[in-house]
């Protein structure tokens, strides 16, 4: 880094997680710039939601990204979320029909929102100088300067210099490889599930007059054998979000019949039709069957892929780190992995922060500073990735008609969601800056304060 040059960060990939860093780097003064592949921004418009530990880091994080959230949220009635016995359950609705296992009172109430509605508010707080669009990574290597940078070499041919690489680019990361190697038989990387999803959003008056106020009023898991779906109303945009999940025996076969090395992420979605859905959901009630009928007769099938089998030894290696699934991919049985994004960005904000602040900054304390990030997210990342795959188990039955059991299956999924709702996020922070402190890349908490 020449002299003159402020301490630059680089992140890799313009996705939830990546903005989020992106306007906490900006709260904190760090010099940075977004390199997205795509041609702009944009995400899916299927819904998302930030659980209490995701929503108290994003406000640490910068009060704005929270905002970002709560402006294009809805919050389903009694801010509740329904768990049910998908094959038992009858039409109607309310607490005490038949086949309702349990509610989840989530903190705060539970609040959802379309993917695409929280990026177009969050992209607004992004500067527009700071984002470089169509810049597709295919290599990083130490600059030979002698200060230690990196050289970002992109496949249209340009170069670009930082201090620190934050690789945010997703299930197929360029800079997991970069860090890691890409040898599918040794590298860490994201593997199939054994689980694929469809989702789409139909329309809320739509859905109430097929499955009535009671089951389009409240979000609710529809659970069961072998499968289980989740409806959200989202009254922002009056839709109802619906996701179904199967659990599948076989490997997944991509388009070009090869196996996934984690390349591009359109690798893991191929064409599917609504009839293999209704035949995974033959044996579910009458109210799961027709709310799958509401998908179209042709739509997205999604391949869940997550690093449980295959998980990275750490998310950061000398001046390159991971953050997102790119670090720690998991299913979305729980719901959590947008947040732990959250908690990711906050960690990596800090870190960075405090080294932007320093008069000098050498490769050794940068490499240091990224280690204190891997090493204070790693167990609780790798947690999640576990859980949420047992999550997924425990909705379809996997080993036992958890139907018949719902008092024990309350007791797993309420433990395992308090577990990711209660995290102390303001502690995470101070152990951070504790951490800091130790390795001298601040002066002392007084001075952070």
């Amino acid at each position: 880094m020449p002299p003159s040059a402020p301490f630059h960060v680089a992140i890799i990939g313009g996705g939830i997680t990546g903005l989020a860093l992106a306007v906490g780097l900006a709260r904190r003064s760090v010099s940075f710039t977004i390199y997205e592949r795509a041609a702009s921004f944009g995400e899916l418009g299927v819904g998302i939601t930030f659980t209490p530990n995701a929503q108290r880091a994003m406000e640490a994080l910068d009060p704005r990204v929270l905002e970002c959230f709560t402006r294009a949220a809805s919050a389903p009635a009694g801010g509740v979320l329904r768990v049910v016995d998908g094959v038992r359950e009858k039409l109607g609705g309310g607490r005490e029909e038949k086949g309702e296992l349990f509610q989840l009172e989530v903190g705060g109430g539970y609040k959802a929102c379309r993917r695409c509605d929280f990026i177009e508010q969050i992209v607004q707080h992004v500067p527009s100088e700071r984002v470089q669009y169509g810049k597709y990574l295919e290599s990083l290597r130490t600059a030979d300067d002698g200060e230690g940078g990196v050289v970002l070499e992109f496949r249209d041919g340009s170069t670009a210099y930082a201090d620190v690489v934050v690789g945010c680019d997703g299930i197929g990361s360029r800079v997991r490889g970069c860090m890691f190697g890409r040898d599918p038989s040794t590298s860490p990387r994201a593997q199939y599930s054994h689980q694929f999803g469809f989702r789409g959003m139909v329309p809320l008056a739509h859905a109430t007059a097929a499955l009535g106020a009671g089951n389009t009023s409240s979000a609710i898991i529809h659970t069961g054998p072998g499968a289980f779906a989740l409806t959200i109303p989202l009254a922002e945009v009056q839709g109802m979000h619906i996701e179904a999940f199967v659990w599948d025996k076989d490997e997944w076969v991509l388009p070009d019949s090869q196996p996934s090395s984690g390349g591009d992420s359109k690798r893991y979605v191929r064409l599917g039709r609504r009839e293999e859905l209704e035949r995974a959901f033959a044996g579910f009630s009458h109210t799961v069957r027709k709310a799958v009928s509401l998908l179209p007769e042709t739509l997205e099938k999604w391949a869940v892929f997550d690093m449980l089998d295959a998980p990275a030894p750490r998310y950061s290696q000398g001046r390159l780190c991971l953050a997102g699934d790119a670090a720690h991919a998991s299913t979305p049985n729980q719901g959590g992995g947008a947040g732990l994004g959250m908690e990711d960005a906050l960690v990596l904000a800090e870190v960075l922060g405090a080294l932007a602040g320093k008069q000098q900054v050498d490769g050794t304390l940068i490499e240091q500073a990224l280690a204190v990030y891997s090493e204070v997210r790693y167990e609780r990342s790798q947690w999640l990735v576990k859980s949420s795959r047992r999550t997924g188990e425990l909705f379809m039955w996997r080993d036992r008609d958890w139907g018949a059991a719902g008092q024990e299956l309350r007791l797993d999924i309420v433990g395992r969601s308090h577990q990711l709702w209660d995290y102390d996020t303001d502690g995470m922070a101070s152990r951070t800056l504790a951490r800091l402190c130790e390795i001298g890349a601040v002066g002392g908490l007084a001075e952070v304060v």
